[in-house]
């Protein structure tokens, strides 16, 4: 799994120090970019993703750039997470779950469900959604 994002290019990965390559962890997937030791985004080429060659990619809830650019771009045409069409981004409608925030588990969770749908089906992860939103904030959150 990598993690693009920041706010100018999708060749901007997670690295090591970075809360994003804890989410991936936690969602018991394997962060590429994470022997990067460096605390922010790093810069990576398209020669260096195409080698890391990851099998999903997720994208920042914030990032500039849509699923379609990602999964559009020539260069990234022999990543097999484009060529296998698992290319996801982190839900954003209330707030960036992918950033340190109270329902931050819940991009953990996210990402949980594309990793590994057998254990963690979307709709036990909408139902976490539902029920963190009604129980600390008092609404139901469908999406």
């Amino acid at each position: 799994t990598v993690y693009l994002g920041g706010n100018s290019s999708f060749l901007s990965t997670a690295s090591k120090g970075m809360y994003q390559n804890s989410q991936i962890s936690l969602a018991g997937g394997i962060n590429v970019a994470g022997e990067i030791d460096d605390t922010y985004w790093v810069e990576s080429s398209y020669e260096q993703i195409l080698a890391w060659n990851p099998e999903v990619i997720v994208l920042a809830s914030d990032a500039k750039y849509s699923l379609e650019d990602v999964m559009s771009d020539s260069n990234l045409g022999y990543c097999q997470a484009v060529t296998d069409q698992r290319v996801y981004k982190i839900p954003s409608d209330l707030e960036a779950w992918d950033s340190p925030v109270p329902a931050s588990f819940l991009g953990a969770a996210y990402i949980a469900s594309v990793l590994h749908p057998d254990i963690v089906s979307y709709e036990e992860y909408k139902g976490m959604v539902n029920d963190f939103y009604e129980t600390f904030y008092g609404f139901c959150y469908e999406k």
